[in-house]
C-alpha cells in the first residue's frame, strides 16, 4: 500500500511540475535541496514526501497540498455532458506582457497538449 501511494504520490509530483514548466533543478533550489537528485527521488517514488516540500510545493503551484497529492489537476476537464463539447480543456496562463513571459507560456501549453496526446490527464 505505501508502495502503491508513494508512486501514486511520485507521478503527481511530475505532472504538476512539467505543466507549470518547471525544471527538477528549479525545484529542488526552491525546495533548499543541495542539488536535483534529492527531489528526483521524490518523482521515482523511492522517497517519502516531507510534509514541508508538500506544502511548499502546493505553495509555489497554487493548489492545495490534499490535491498535490491526490493529483487532482487544476486543469478542469468541462462537464461531458454539455453538447458538442468534447474533450476540452481550460488552462489558466498569466501574460504581463513581456516576451520571456510570453515564451514560458507557449512552453507550458506545448507540455500540457503533449501530455493529454499521451493520454496522461
Amino acid at each position: 500500500m505505501e508502495r502503491e501511494l508513494k508512486q501514486h504520490i511520485a507521478e503527481n509530483l511530475r505532472k504538476y511540475r512539467v505543466l507549470r514548466g518547471y525544471t527538477q533543478e528549479y525545484i529542488a533550489d526552491y525546495l533548499g535541496k543541495k542539488d536535483y537528485t534529492a527531489y528526483s527521488r521524490y518523482e521515482q517514488g523511492r522517497s517519502n514526501l516531507k510534509m514541508d516540500d508538500a506544502i511548499k510545493l502546493s505553495e509555489l503551484y497554487d493548489v492545495e497540498v490534499q490535491e498535490l497529492i491526490n493529483g487532482i489537476p487544476s486543469i478542469k476537464t468541462k462537464n461531458d455532458s454539455e453538447p458538442n463539447q468534447g474533450n476540452t480543456f481550460s488552462v489558466m496562463i498569466t501574460l504581463d506582457g513581456s516576451a520571456e513571459t510570453l515564451e514560458n507560456q507557449l512552453k507550458r501549453l506545448k507540455k500540457v497538449n503533449y501530455l493529454i496526446e499521451k493520454g496522461e490527464i
